[in-house]
């Protein structure tokens, strides 16, 4: 399994996994309740491999005894939201690096699956990305397009084709983050990024401050996760101001 491979996977539970890129600000750890007395209970930190709605794949130290049917708890962070899902071990496979930990969800405990769906819905709004098409607009702007599932699209500006990057408008879960014009200044450019309500009541008004936090938070994980399907210039770009 790779973490940078780009492409959905359609899992053996015949749900679409979607990769979760090495460098991703979404942090994952995964405590595995085995019946051995030395590991038992602990929390080890790992690498997320790839997730689907009903389960993930995580990488965790080869120094975790875990067994097929052990249940566990995952638990995702990112930017001071922390949530747990509990779950059962689908697989277990250790490699000569690390060890694989295939889970299962188990949403009958409530709130899990609304928390969760929260974070994988980025997820999907960013590795799911695929480039769509692309040509000039007018002299000194060239438009390409990023296509992913539902309403996901990422759309970016150069000054011609191959250029310059002067502009992008993200489209991604429940918000879309934008920028007109880059300039020189990362700083600048982060505090000129605009976001916009794309999901609910609240579409196209403006955002309260708690919505504007929220919208950030999508932001920042989704810009982490971008594919490597994505020009490393436009995925260098949003990483810097998200």
């Amino acid at each position: 399994m790779s973490s940078g491979d780009t492409k959905t996977k359609v899992s053996q539970r015949k749900q679409v996994r979607y990769a979760v890129s090495d460098d991703c600000r979404l942090r994952a750890t995964i405590k595995v309740r085995s019946s051995d007395e030395a590991t038992a209970n602990r929390e080890w930190p790992g690498t997320l491999v790839d997730m689907s709605s009903g389960g993930a794949h995580i990488q965790i130290s080869l120094g975790a005894v875990a067994y097929i049917g052990n249940s566990c708890v995952l638990t995702l962070a990112h930017l001071g939201m922390k949530t747990e899902i509990r779950g059962n071990l689908a697989h277990y496979v250790c490699s000569a690096r690390y060890s694989v930990c295939g889970v299962r969800f188990d949403f009958s405990y409530g709130g899990d699956d609304k928390a969760y769906q929260r974070i994988f819905k980025v997820i999907v709004a960013s590795a799911g990305l695929t480039p769509g098409p692309a040509g000039t607009e007018s002299p000194g702007r060239h438009q390409e397009e990023y296509r992913g599932p539902d309403h996901a699209k990422l759309v970016v500006w150069r000054d011609r084709p191959g250029g310059t990057l002067t502009g992008f408008d993200y489209t991604m879960a429940r918000h879309s983050a934008a920028l007109a014009t880059v300039g020189a200044d990362m700083f600048k450019n982060k505090e000129q990024v605009r976001f916009k309500a794309v999901e609910g009541g609240d579409t196209g008004m403006a955002l309260s401050r708690a919505q504007d936090g929220e919208a950030r938070w999508e932001f920042s994980l989704a810009a982490s996760n971008l594919p490597q399907a994505i020009a490393p210039d436009i995925r260098r770009l949003l990483r810097l101001v998200s």
